[in-house]
């Protein structure tokens, strides 16, 4: 009897241990997971931000190296600024705070915003008969550097 009663008690508290485990498990399971979770929605957000924006600064560059070009071959100006000015894509900045700090980005797009400006400033004055390719080639260098730097530091916040 007594062999009986030492053999249900160990049953009975390997059964409570295996219940308690598992509860215990579960519970951790879920917490990693929704954690993970987050992380993923989060880095998708991101990645989606990140690739609207280098989207927009790959686009625009490569506008302005065929309207560059376009201007070498071509002497109607006024065709080609008004088609610069349709076909230019417009940065659509819509990110929360909470997923990554959108004042260092939204600088860095203002000043490759700047740097358009002086692109279509030079179109504008080679309607005036200027010579302004050479600064125009110039100006699109500074716009890709500019680009570069902004999707450099795009990967790098995505990584963090």
């Amino acid at each position: 009897m007594a062999e009986a009663s030492s053999i249900l008690t160990s049953t009975i508290i390997g059964m409570i241990g295996v219940v308690i485990g598992a509860i215990i498990s579960n519970y951790f399971s879920q917490k990693i997971a929704r954690e993970s979770a987050r992380k993923d929605m989060i880095f998708r957000k991101k990645m989606d931000y990140f690739e609207g924006i280098t989207e927009c600064i790959g686009s625009n560059i490569k506008l302005y190296q065929n309207t560059i070009k376009e201007a070498e071959r071509n002497n109607n100006i006024r065709k080609i600024i008004s088609s610069m000015k349709k076909n230019r894509k417009k940065f659509r900045i819509m990110s929360s705070p909470l997923y990554i700090n959108t004042k260092i980005i939204s600088h860095l797009v203002r000043e490759f915003v700047s740097i358009e400006k002086r692109i279509f400033f030079c179109f504008e004055e080679m309607k005036k008969k200027r010579n302004m390719l050479e600064e125009l080639k110039i100006t699109l260098h500074e716009l890709k550097a500019k680009g570069n730097i902004i999707a450099s530091y795009l990967k790098e916040k995505l990584n963090e």
